[in-house]
């Protein structure tokens, strides 16, 4: 009850001002300066509120709009950086693609003699990381067993299995692999066999050497064209060590590879040679000691 009895009193205020207003204006007698003092007295304080309220509203929606505009440019500036970033990434590895290839293609040139496909190393085996890998290129691509694969650094391996578009290739570190070889050096031109070295897996050796053979550290190895698989003169590694086996009758030298495996990302399979297959000379075949495997 006195909510509703102060509203009537209040009204009634109100409507006598009204009133008052009215009858001075119609006499031309409207100075209203204690009304003034009194509305402005009494709504200066709503009225500085109201003021204060409006500012800082006014204000927050300021900084709220500038806070957004600063996170929306910071996460544009955000997006920029990271495609800056693979942009370089991807420039980095066109430069390093280019530069692979580019050394492919320099050894085509270089090399005449034979036919080759390009194929890229798709995948390794597990269990024989440094034995087998698998290539992208197939029968479909003209590729067959036991064609030589080298890089523009030297040989690689050869091919084992092929697919209609993938194949598979033993890699020169492969314990089962087995080359004829020979010193590249003129007054040397010792013959052997390069295979892989199960215990040292990146350290194939040169087998069969006799004890008084000339070979020396820093002998670069060459395929020796034997066995009809390589052809001659592919570069296989360069030696490293010479050790003399328990017997006194042989000695291998330690070689290191001149490709390097773990980074191999394309090779080139020789589909085709032009030159003559050479024949096994009699200083191999009657080379002291047995032999540890057929020169392929």
């Amino acid at each position: 009850m006195r909510f509703f009895y102060k509203k009537a009193v209040i009204l009634l205020v109100a409507v006598f001002t009204v009133f008052l207003m009215a009858i001075f204006t119609s006499h031309g007698q409207y100075r209203f300066t204690i009304t003034e003092q009194i509305v402005t007295t009494t709504l200066a304080p709503v009225e500085s509120i109201a003021a204060k309220i409006g500012y800082t509203l006014r204000q927050f929606s300021t900084s709220a709009g500038q806070l957004f505009t600063v996170y929306q440019d910071n996460q544009n500036l955000r997006a920029e950086i990271e495609q800056l970033r693979q942009n370089d990434i991807n420039l980095t590895e066109i430069m390093a693609e280019n530069a692979r290839l580019r050394a492919i293609l320099d050894y085509k040139k270089a090399a005449p003699q034979f036919d080759f496909v390009v194929a890229a190393v798709i995948a390794r085996d597990p269990g024989t990381w440094t034995n087998i890998i698998v290539i992208n290129r197939g029968s479909a691509d003209g590729l067959a067993k036991d064609m030589p694969v080298v890089t523009p650094q030297g040989l690689a391996g050869n091919v084992t299995e092929v697919y209609a578009h993938t194949a598979k290739v033993q890699l020169l570190l492969d314990p089962r692999s087995a080359v004829g070889a020979l010193v590249q050096r003129p007054e040397s031109r010792v013959a052997g066999i390069v295979e892989g070295n199960g215990t040292v897996p990146m350290s194939p050796r040169m087998i069969n050497l006799a004890r008084d053979a000339d070979i020396l550290k820093g002998d670069k190895i060459i395929t020796s064209g034997f066995g009809g698989i390589y052809p001659k003169g592919l570069l296989i590694g360069e030696v490293v060590d010479v050790v003399n086996e328990a017997g006194g009758l042989l000695k291998y030298a330690v070689l290191k590879p001149s490709v390097d495996f773990d980074r191999l990302e394309e090779v080139m399979v020789i589909i085709r040679s032009r030159e003559p297959v050479p024949t096994i000379p009699p200083a191999v075949s009657s080379a002291p000691g047995k032999p540890k495997g057929a020169v392929p």
